[in-house]
């Protein structure tokens, strides 16, 4: 079984930095310009639109999340994309499991609308077909694993059980085709533990894989809240994980969630 640390260098496979542009990217903070519309050409606007991914792939690579959101369409694929990457990053650095090795980082090569990667291992692959929305920002690419839209999840979810509430923060399938899923649970009632390594996805191919790697906190205390970061080797979008745990306060009181995954 692979440990906590093991997530974290996953994570870190995305952590990509950027060659620069000479253009001002989109934002959602409105930039005032005295050129009209009329009059910026096609090559001002591929030009713009580079920037664009430069500043959004190195924002949400570099740990800059609320830089990359500023870059990316509200409500797209390029949203989700940053949402789940800055709670895997949160999660992680709140359970002590973020550290990495720099020498895992992938470097890149930008020109025209495209990114190429090159992994510690030596392989390569692209980022392409950038799309984006009337305001000029993010809204989707094509990666490694095809459009970044049918690697993310899509439905928010929240339960009660046992005293505690458990959302779903995010879901991502990574390039290496494990699933990750990240939890936030809070203790309303009374602290409590969420067993994570015992964790169960049953996915849409009739399948059920258990968790082989988790990051979480020992203890979380009444009133507040943890991630729970797990990862399903192989597993498809389409499930549902089955997280247990139970409170250090009262072992006789047990708690389980089903959270569907799509």
């Amino acid at each position: 079984m692979r440990t906590a640390p093991s997530i974290a260098a996953l994570a870190l496979a995305l952590a990509l930095g950027l060659v620069g542009c000479a253009s001002a990217p989109a934002t959602r903070e409105p930039a005032e310009s005295n050129a009209s519309a009329s009059s910026a050409s096609e090559k001002d606007s591929s030009s713009k639109q580079d920037a664009t991914i430069e500043a959004f792939i190195s924002a949400a690579f570099g740990d800059g999340y609320e830089d990359a959101l500023q870059h990316a369409s509200p409500g797209s694929p390029a949203e989700r994309y940053v949402t789940h990457q800055q709670a895997l990053f949160t999660g992680l650095n709140a359970n002590g499991d973020g550290e990495t090795d720099p020498a895992d980082e992938p470097t890149l090569a930008f020109k025209g609308g495209t990114v190429q990667v090159v992994q510690s291992d030596q392989s390569e692959y692209a980022l392409t077909d950038f799309i984006f929305d009337e305001d000029g920002l993010v809204v989707s690419w094509i990666g490694k694993s095809g459009p970044v839209a049918d690697v993310l999840w899509t439905t928010p979810w929240s339960g009660q059980t046992g005293g505690n509430t458990i959302d779903l923060v995010s879901a991502y399938r990574a390039n290496g085709g494990g699933l990750f899923v990240v939890l936030k649970v809070t203790a309303n009632e009374r602290s409590t533990n969420a067993f994570g390594y015992s964790a169960t996805y049953s996915a849409s191919d009739g399948i059920t894989y258990t968790a082989d790697g988790a990051s979480q906190p020992q203890q979380i205390a009444v009133g507040s809240a943890g991630y729970v970061i797990l990862t399903f080797p192989g597993a498809p979008f389409g499930g549902t994980v089955l997280l247990e745990g139970t409170s250090p306060d009262d072992f006789s009181i047990s708690w389980a969630a089903s959270v569907p995954v799509k």
